[in-house]
């Protein structure tokens, strides 16, 4: 198993987590219930592999599912995408 799959299998284990290399070195992730395909996400080599970048793959994922089932979710269970402060730029 690789790191995306093992990472989202433990995220959610109510779909059956399958991945399929890309040729680009990205994987393609598939989640399925009941032998339906209910999302697909294509991540690059560098979101597969970084713990950081997965986060926000389940916060993302979560966050959709929860709005396709016509729920809203919770502020708290969703993390920000931006960890990085916006740039500060002084004038000459």
């Amino acid at each position: 198993m690789s790191l995306a799959q093992d990472f989202l299998a433990t995220a959610f284990p109510e779909f059956d987590v399958a991945t399929v290399a890309r040729p680009d070195g990205g994987v393609l992730v598939t989640l399925n219930a009941d032998g339906q395909d209910v999302l697909r996400r294509a991540l690059s080599r560098g979101q597969a592999q970084s713990h950081l970048q997965l986060e926000w793959l389940v916060s993302s994922i979560r966050r959709d599912l929860a709005l396709e089932a016509g729920t809203s979710p919770a502020i708290a269970h969703l993390q920000s995408q931006s960890r990085v402060a916006l740039p500060k730029y002084e004038y000459a």
